[in-house]
């Protein structure tokens, strides 16, 4: 009989993100070759649990035996640990996105809550892993990156300078700095300190500042504004207000290029709605209309939605009449 849910993946998300939140993973790969009691004392943590939890990771192939103890394999050191900062990302790793997903499964317990309320019941700020969710941005295949630049390059044409809007560790105004275009990244004060470490050498080829841009942004004027990955996180209301602020911060005949799931032609969408129903106020997944009338009340023309081929997202495009 073949299963609705596969089970063992449910296991093997949950087993590995406590293994990482435990530090069980960054003791063994400090370590390699030591034994459960050696890494349950330098983790100040029970030798029961430990012996478990290691063995569990040894049949999921994210340990292996070396000598008296465990090492990590060689798929688990590319996957779950990040190298030192300033060092390329290697495209397998997803330390930081697993560490999301698993802050979203507590998240999707609260359903029942969020079904019979319309809003997640109130959380502790503390809770809120801010390293791992800004770092999710910049894991993942280059490639994807890569082709939102070409398509917002090739829709712009000549571009002076852009501004990452919520741009997190600054992967895509890193992006568009090596291809000459000079690039500031504004986000919040607390994300700034991780985008420099993420970018380690290559943060001094970028402008950073700091603000909340659900109030104000930059005065430009810029030539492109990139939105990624943050229309979901919040209502219509925020959205539009979002694109009027970013269309007053770009010069004449600049571009706004904003990176989200579009409800009818993304085949995430309806599970993703779900994931921003218990993870924010009113964010959610909007549609093409939406999108539509949110950047022609801001002024943009020539508004194009292209499909990504390297990704289940789109790229909404506008821009303003040149002067």
């Amino acid at each position: 009989m073949t299963s609705l849910v596969d089970r063992t993946e449910i296991d093997k998300l949950l087993i590995i993100g406590g293994a990482l939140r435990a530090g069980l993973i960054d003791a063994v790969a400090a370590a390699p070759g030591a034994d459960a009691e050696e890494v349950a004392r330098g983790l100040g943590a029970d030798l029961r649990a430990c012996r478990i939890m290691l063995e569990a990771l040894r049949s999921l192939g994210v340990m292996t035996n070396a000598g008296k103890g465990y090492a990590l394999t060689e798929t688990a050191r590319l996957h779950l640990v990040e190298p030192p900062p300033g060092d390329p990302l290697p495209p397998e790793l997803e330390r930081s996105s697993l560490l999301h997903q698993l802050r979203k499964a507590r998240g999707m317990l609260d359903l029942p809550y969020v079904i019979a309320h319309g809003r997640h019941p109130e959380r502790d700020p503390a809770e809120r892993d801010l390293r791992s969710f800004v770092r999710t941005m910049g894991e993942g295949d280059p490639e994807r990156i890569a082709e939102v630049v070409e398509r917002c390059l090739a829709y712009a044409g000549r571009v002076e300078s852009m501004i990452d809007v919520g741009g997190a560790v600054g992967h895509v105004a890193l992006a568009f700095a090596e291809r000459g275009v000079p690039s500031t990244l504004f986000d919040r004060p607390a994300v700034l300190p991780e985008a420099r470490e993420f970018l380690g050498e290559a943060a001094s080829g970028i402008e950073m500042v700091e603000g909340d841009f659900t109030k104000a942004l930059p005065p430009g004027p810029f030539g492109l504004a990139y939105l990624g990955n943050i229309a979901h996180i919040y209502g219509p209301e925020t959205d539009a207000a979002l694109v009027a602020r970013a269309a007053a911060s770009l010069a004449p005949g600049g571009v706004i290029a904003i990176r989200d799931l579009v409800w009818e032609r993304s085949p995430r969408a309806a599970l993703f709605a779900v994931n921003m129903l218990q993870a924010t106020v009113d964010g959610g997944v909007w549609r093409e209309s939406d999108y539509r009338a949110w950047l022609e009340a801001a002024g943009f023309i020539d508004v194009q939605v292209v499909d990504l081929s390297n990704s289940d997202s789109q790229l909404v495009l506008g821009r303003l009449p040149a002067a």
